[in-house]
């Protein structure tokens, strides 16, 4: 009987997640964001991997796509329904106060763990598939060489081909050092140079060229002074994430000459949508360009938006945009609810989410999934996996440690983060992992 109702549970849960993918299926469909209309002629490609390790891809995709400003409340709601869990599991197994404490902190370590590996681990994100007359580009992204990012630029340009991008623009914070870090076969292929400077009064700006520059030359400008060197040397400068600042209005960026803005990106995705339709509108009037972008800080390898335009991807990328030609900013993105009940139950709506759009393939590899883990937590190996998981995590952190340390040596003088926050984060998970390691020694020891 101790054996059947485990068993009968598993069932329930199955036949409910097999009911609600076909209940609440509904795909989303790739559309542009300027017009608002849907773009039947590009779709989504993802990776093979996909299937195999589905529950972990999807919630990276679900970590990777959120709004940042969901992440606080989103993240407290998870530990809260751990917690929840955890303690009903102890209660219904009658575990003493010691080994509660014991199970909250190994469940939770493993939840810090998996958000940890979603931003970490290199998986490919969707791919866009796209007319042959069109070229797919991302014009603002970081590498290693920016203060607050944690890949090389190899990384970044594997990131991007995974993504179907035909080019992207290497905007580093406000130096162009990190371009010649690219293989010298890509440069002017599939990345060009540019910049992320930031203007006197604290307003950053991206710089677009088709040749190598001096982006110091333009340290400490005004962004009237920035517009009009940037104009007289043939570069483009495009305002990105405006919503950030606030500082200028759409009429007055247009005065100082802006060729552009960004209308989505997906480190800020919180635009308001009466200011971004604005901001459509305006540019539509005066003839700006508009663009979706990544803003890739090395964070994850998944993206949700594409710029694209008619062109031919063997001319200069930059010299084509000069021509302020039709762009379609393509996002596979749905509306998503932001109140209160919604982060409550935070981990279910990413679950109802999830269920809605996954296609069948994917929730018949959940549902594996789902079986697997069933079967090994009921198995007599799960003991020795709880004893032996935390050590083996560990290493893995030990491996991440001496790879960001390598990585970060060449780029010491621009990169803050890694030293300062990322080696010193890993550090105490791994000391953490070590600790649990040696108290689940001495349990399943004595047990």
């Amino acid at each position: 009987m101790k054996v059947l109702k485990p068993f009968n549970l598993l069932l329930v849960s199955l036949c409910l997640i097999a009911i609600s993918s076909i209940v609440f299926y509904s795909p989303i469909m790739l559309y542009d964001l300027i017009t608002g209309l849907e773009t039947p002629d590009f779709s989504i490609a993802w990776p093979k991997i996909r299937f195999f390790i589905e529950p972990f891809y999807s919630f990276s995709f679900y970590v990777l796509t959120l709004n940042r400003n969901f992440y606080l409340p989103a993240i407290i709601s998870w530990v809260l329904w751990v917690i929840i869990l955890v303690l009903i599991y102890c209660l219904v197994k009658k575990k003493s106060l010691k080994q509660i404490l014991n199970n909250i902190f190994y469940s939770l370590m493993l939840l810090a763990t998996i958000f940890s590996f979603t931003i970490l681990i290199p998986i490919a994100g969707p791919r866009l598939e796209k007319p042959k007359d069109y070229i797919a580009i991302d014009i603002h992204s970081h590498t290693i060489s920016s203060h607050d990012n944690i890949a090389p630029a190899r990384i970044s340009l594997k990131a991007h081909i995974w993504q179907g991008f035909d080019a992207f623009f290497n905007t580093e914070h406000n130096q162009t050092q990190g371009f010649t870090m690219f293989p010298k076969d890509t440069l002017y292929k599939d990345v060009y140079p540019g910049i992320q400077i930031q203007t006197k009064n604290r307003v950053s700006v991206l710089l677009l060229a088709s040749k190598e520059f001096d982006g110091q030359s333009y340290e400490n400008l005004t962004l009237e002074k920035i517009i009009k060197k940037a104009h007289k040397n043939k570069i483009l400068v495009i305002m990105p994430h405006w919503w950030k600042w606030h500082k200028q209005t759409f009429a007055e960026l247009r005065d100082l000459g802006i060729d552009g803005f960004e209308i989505y990106n997906c480190g800020y995705r919180n635009f308001d949508e009466n200011e971004r339709k604005s901001m459509i509108n305006f540019s539509k009037e005066n003839n700006l360009l508009m663009f979706g972008v990544t803003d890739w800080h090395g964070w994850g390898y998944m993206s949700d938006v594409w710029t694209v335009f008619k062109g031919n991807v063997s001319e200069n990328i930059q010299e084509q945009l000069t021509k302020k030609p039709q762009t379609k900013v393509v996002l596979y993105r749905q509306k998503q609810s932001c109140s209160i009940l919604r982060f409550i139950f935070e981990p279910f709506a990413a679950f109802y989410y999830y269920i809605k759009n996954a296609s069948l393939k994917y929730v018949i590899s959940f549902i594996i999934w789902v079986t697997v883990v069933f079967i090994i937590f009921r198995s007599r190996f799960f003991k020795y996996m709880k004893k032996y998981l935390p050590l083996v995590i560990a290493i893995v952190y030990v491996l991440a440690i001496v790879y960001f340390y390598i990585i970060v040596k060449d780029v010491s003088n621009t990169n803050e983060i890694i030293m300062k926050s990322i080696i010193p984060i890993l550090v105490g998970f791994c000391v953490l992992w070590v600790i649990l390691w040696r108290i689940k020694s001495v349990y399943i020891r004595y047990e």
